[in-house]
């Protein structure tokens, strides 16, 4: 029935002329009549009709450039001939609510989400449209894919496809790499053997910022784990209907007027981005007490806060975002007319991103700016220096995972779990970041080490005494 229905002929059949036309299942969910065109190229369509042919894909399209419909259509056709599921993996819950009640808000209730900011009666009911048939789309983390339950429901039915949304995670030369990304192959490989299928399941990869050394990281991923072969489709990141400008200030209550100022100059919805959590909540108390209504938005935020603030903004009763980087990836607001960075970002990467979030309706003109002094820098240099550890953190470190490793081989810690065991104080700044950039650091020694090592024992020592050899140092 797959073969049949969800295979398209290579021509001449009425059934795949109707149910897998892109352009058909473009205007019967999303009401379209075109795709979009980057710099005159039909990628948009292009990567949707490589997704129905079942092909594996790297699409790099700039952030607003259509990203979720490209994975969307395919998904829901298939959903529609198929029943088939398409799981969606994305490290950003706001992107999977906001995607969510986006395709609810346009009439289309095939798409769930299972993750944190759900209570127990919406995650249950989120299990059961899963397991009943009645879910096309399932967002999750890619923390969530080590999950027993989420492994069992997937196993009930037809996968048809793998989105990784951000796949620039997967190269640690990308902005923002993560190591729970680099499981994600091996889950695809035990659900393709445990399902005991014949064929490989699709992956289609989407990123909008991606160097060459990202992508041939990506391609090789998959080539490794899975035998997948990428086909990319890449786009200019260039956005034509954004202005930039940087204003520099002597000081901060100068900036805070420049800010003042940029916002009654132009009445439209705004996101103000800064780098700390605590200047998140500071920033939009001021701007509300001013008159200007402001929510703030940041990573560890409540659930529950995080949800309304976030909902305020997309509805319009908010035309205020103050924002650390962990609000926008993902949320589909088109009309944001300025992104104002009130405190610069942390790599030229992320800054594209973020000022990429304003503008997303082609047919505005959107602004952003970057505020600054000379003590922003050195602010910036400050929380930089933080992520940095000394010989004496490295060792309270070691000495705490050998205590917590002294009666069994292997453990489930948490960062901040490990972080206290070693005594640390958990007022300092970013524990967990200091935690985990030192296991990176580790991974890296002992895979130089290992190589080391097998390379001198490999023609003077069985494998046993090099096993050994290895599993002592």
């Amino acid at each position: 029935m797959d073969e049949l229905r969800n295979r398209p002929c290579l021509a001449g059949c009425s059934y795949c002329e109707q149910a897998l036309d892109a352009h058909r299942g473009l205007k019967l969910f999303f009401g379209f009549d075109s795709y979009r065109s980057y710099g005159g190229e039909p990628l948009q369509e292009n990567a949707v009709k490589a997704a129905i042919a079942n092909k594996s894909l790297l699409a790099i399209f700039p952030t607003g450039g259509g990203k979720s419909i490209t994975f969307q259509v395919p998904a829901l056709m298939s959903g529609e001939n198929v029943k088939g599921l398409t799981v969606v993996i994305s490290p950003l819950q706001s992107l999977m609510k906001d995607q969510v009640d986006n395709l609810e808000k346009a009439g289309i209730t095939e798409a769930v989400t299972i993750n944190g900011l759900l209570d127990p009666i919406e995650r249950a009911k989120s299990f059961e449209r899963v397991e009943d048939g009645s879910a096309s789309i399932l967002y999750i983390s890619p923390e969530s894919l080590r999950s027993r339950s989420i492994e069992h429901i997937l196993l009930g039915r037809k996968i048809v496809r793998f989105v990784i949304d951000e796949a620039h995670c997967f190269s640690a030369w990308g902005q923002d790499f993560r190591v729970d990304y680099l499981y994600i192959g091996d889950f695809i490989k035990a659900i393709r053997e445990k399902k005991n299928l014949a064929e490989d399941i699709p992956v289609s990869c989407f990123t909008a910022t991606a160097k060459q050394k990202v992508i041939e990281d990506i391609q090789a991923y998959f080539k490794d784990k899975l035998s997948i072969d990428l086909e990319v489709f890449s786009s200019n990141a260039t956005r034509t209907n954004l202005t930039y400008k940087v204003i520099q200030k002597t000081n901060q209550e100068e900036k805070y007027n420049t800010l003042r100022n940029l916002i009654e100059q132009k009445v439209c919805p705004t996101i103000v981005y800064v780098s700390r959590t605590r200047r998140a909540y500071e920033l939009a108390e001021r701007l509300t007490k001013d008159g200007y209504l402001a929510k703030p938005y940041h990573g560890k935020m409540d659930k529950k806060e995080k949800s309304e603030n976030q909902d305020a903004f997309i509805d319009g009763e908010v035309a205020i975002m103050v924002a650390t980087s962990a609000f926008g990836m993902g949320v589909d607001k088109k009309d944001v007319g300025m992104v104002i960075h009130y405190e610069i970002s942390d790599s030229l990467e992320n800054y594209i991103q973020e000022a990429g979030r304003a503008g997303r309706d082609e047919q505005i003109t959107a602004d952003c700016y970057i505020l600054y002094c000379e003590d922003d820098l050195d602010k910036h240099f400050a929380l930089l220096n933080q992520t940095k550890i000394n010989i004496k953190e490295i060792q309270q470190i070691w000495k705490a995972i050998k205590d917590i490793t002294r009666f069994r081989m292997t453990v489930s810690q948490s960062a901040l779990e490990i972080a206290k065991k070693a005594g640390w104080d958990e007022s300092i700044g970013e524990i967990e970041m200091r935690v985990k950039l030192q296991f990176l650091r580790w991974k890296s020694r002992v895979i130089f080490d290992g190589a080391r090592i097998c390379q001198g024992f490999l023609r003077t020592a069985s494998f046993a005494e090099m096993h050994r050899k290895l599993l002592k140092e």
